[in-house]
């Protein structure tokens, strides 16, 4: 099972000390059932059995806590790791990647997988002394009569295979109801977001209600209640196997063999005092199922990250940023994959085919008619050199040549692109100079390319053909993280953090109220310890604190992405005259994107973009 190898994962030592103590707990409570068997059995008694027992009592409870408290620290411990590794792959995959997954499906992994995991987690100190004791107990049946433990044994193993006829039903079950579960939180996302929209059109929100919401609720709803009743079926099934195998021994094998009277009380006890645990494991089956089911999907996510580049593993050296940015762009293209990225079919943590559709990140393979892709299997020799040796990724999960020094992930570059990738959007090819202490202008009309070219130009996405360079120096994986560290920006959809992050320098909040003040925003918002006292404004406001942030980074590239959109004109004027022409004074490189045609003589320089290319 998959949960057990994820724990063992964790700490080797700790399961085998869980084991252990488990095993010890199970060998208590069979020790415990042979002093009942020798007190309820005719004849004389050891003097010694109370003392006995009390000790047996004793280490059962202690070696009971001591393999709970291991497992239970062992447990909380992986669930830590689980959520660390889940959001550090989350910062560290690239934007395009997380886009296309969607943050309903990131939010499911981070939350409900998680909490099903850790309710499975939660469950195994208790399953771990069942299972010792069920052990100690069929010990104790092979000591007592051979016989009886073959049938016992035997009508266990009919039992188990039953059970797991039902098992695999139920396992696939959950897997859609999981599924569906990003269905249903997508529903409840777009519940929340687009709340004006469903109150003011009666049929839409009738209909989205009747087709998403409730729809994919109720589908959940039916695939919860059909995998509890075939667990339920199951459990009576394995109920049945149990009492039919006590009578098959009561009434038949007892008559047949003519065991004696204390043979038959041992047995009668020992069964009683089994079917606790096994009921009790029968009922955290389901737990067990669901956190089997939330790992593969959480490994399956982890994976469908980490196959592309870690770009929490991209080589930094710290430098400082450059005084002044001279960013050009040549012959810069950028292409979106017309498909998401392609399900796990072989099972969980099976690689996709086109992971993230990044090409090159496959471990084999080469599109028709050309050469090798980036990321080609690490056996095939690389022209002018000997064999690559097999190195694993930044991950340690897949054996993958990154093509990179010391096999590190490639992010940037030109990689050969297949048809099927190259089917969405096309941006380019595009050859730009951004020169400092000048302000560029970026227009053109929805869907020409204006915010992928702004992500390509902070770096956040990685060209496809083509090379961005700053001040002449080319950028790759050697340096892009750097690279990143020059630009300052604030997106349509920008994202405002209460708290003042990654500022230590002193006086930081002297700086926020004298640009609270510029930004005519002060009687709305103050500042104390670097955390701003409320972010719940206006849009246009919100963008006045975002603005806030980026002037505080004080970057030599400033990129603002319709900044002015939601801006009263009085202020846009500010934002035009004084703002942008004070970046200028200072030497900056300002790139806007912007529709404000009233304002186009304020620029240096006018780029127009119309489907993906410059327009003449």
């Amino acid at each position: 099972m998959q949960l057990i190898r994820f724990l063992i994962s964790i700490s080797l030592v700790r399961i085998a000390g869980v084991v252990a103590a488990g095993l010890v707990a199970g060998a208590a409570n069979t020790y415990l059932v042979t002093l009942i068997n020798k007190v309820v059995a005719p004849g004389p008694h050891p003097d010694d059995l109370l003392t006995r027992f009390v000790l047996t009592g004793v280490v059962l409870l202690v070696s009971g806590l001591i393999s709970q408290i291991l497992l239970i620290r062992l447990a909380q411990e992986a669930i830590f790791r689980l959520r660390a590794d889940l959001s550090g792959g989350v910062v560290s995959a690239p934007l395009e990647h997380l886009e296309r997954l969607g943050s309903h499906r990131l939010l499911a992994t981070l939350t409900e997988d998680v909490r099903s995991l850790s309710q499975a987690v939660t469950a195994i100190p208790a399953i771990c002394i069942d299972v010792a004791t069920i052990v100690g107990c069929f010990v104790f049946l092979a000591v007592l009569s051979g016989p009886i433990f073959a049938i016992s044994v035997a009508g266990t193993l009919v039992g188990i295979c039953c059970v797991e006829l039902f098992l695999r039903r139920v396992r696939a079950i959950y897997h859609r109801a999981r599924e569906n579960e990003d269905l249903l939180l997508s529903s409840f996302q777009a519940v929340t977001l687009g709340i004006k929209e469903l109150k003011l059109h009666r049929g839409r929100r009738r209909d989205f209600m009747d087709r998403h919401l409730l729809g994919s609720a109720r589908t959940l709803r039916d695939q919860n209640v059909d995998a509890s009743q075939k667990f339920s079926v199951a459990q009576g099934l394995g109920q049945f196997l149990q009492l039919g195998t006590m009578a098959l021994v009561l009434f038949a094998i007892a008559a047949a063999l003519d065991l004696p009277r204390d043979v038959m009380v041992g047995y009668v006890l020992v069964t009683t005092f089994l079917a606790m645990p096994m009921q009790n494991f029968m009922h955290r089956l389901p737990d067990l199922v669901r956190g089997d089911v939330a790992l593969a999907k959480i490994r399956t996510m982890n994976l469908s990250m980490a196959t592309l580049h870690n770009e929490e593993q991209l080589p930094y050296t710290e430098r400082p940023v450059v005084e002044s940015a001279r960013l050009e762009l040549s012959n810069v293209g950028y292409h979106y994959a017309g498909e998401p990225p392609a399900p796990f079919e072989d099972g969980p943590g099976a690689p996709p085919p086109h992971p993230g559709g990044r090409p090159g990140a496959r471990s084999g393979g080469r599109p028709p008619g050309g050469p090798p892709p980036r990321g080609a299997h690490p056996g095939h020799p690389r022209p002018g050199g000997p064999p690559a040796a097999p190195a694993p990724d930044v991950n340690g999960r897949r054996r993958i040549d990154h093509g990179g020094r010391d096999h590190h992930p490639v992010p940037m570059g030109a990689p050969v692109l297949e048809a099927a990738e190259a089917s969405g959007f096309a941006l380019g090819p595009l050859d730009l100079v951004f020169e400092p202490g000048q302000i560029t202008f970026v227009v053109g009309g929805n869907g020409s390319g204006k915010s992928t070219l702004a992500k390509l130009i902070t770096g956040l996405y990685v060209p496809r053909t083509g090379s961005i360079s700053l001040n002449g120096e080319k950028i790759d994986h050697e340096n892009v993280e750097w690279f990143r560290q020059n630009s300052s920006a604030v997106f349509t959809d920008f994202h405002l953090f209460e708290d003042y992050l990654g500022f230590d320098r002193p006086g930081i909040d002297d700086e926020v109220r004298h640009y609270l003040e510029q930004l005519q925003i002060a009687h709305k918002v103050t500042v104390r310890d670097g955390k701003l006292s409320t972010i719940a404004l206006s849009q246009g406001q919100r963008k006045r604190l975002a603005l806030l942030t980026a002037l505080l980074e004080d970057r030599p590239i400033y990129l603002f992405d319709e900044w002015a959109a939601d801006q009263e004109p009085r202020f846009r004027d500010v934002f035009y005259g004084e703002i942008l022409t004070d970046l200028k004074r200072r030497g900056k490189t300002v790139i806007v994107i912007t529709h404000d045609d009233r304002y186009f003589d304020r620029a240096d320089q006018l780029v127009k973009l119309d489907f993906g290319r410059v327009a003449a």
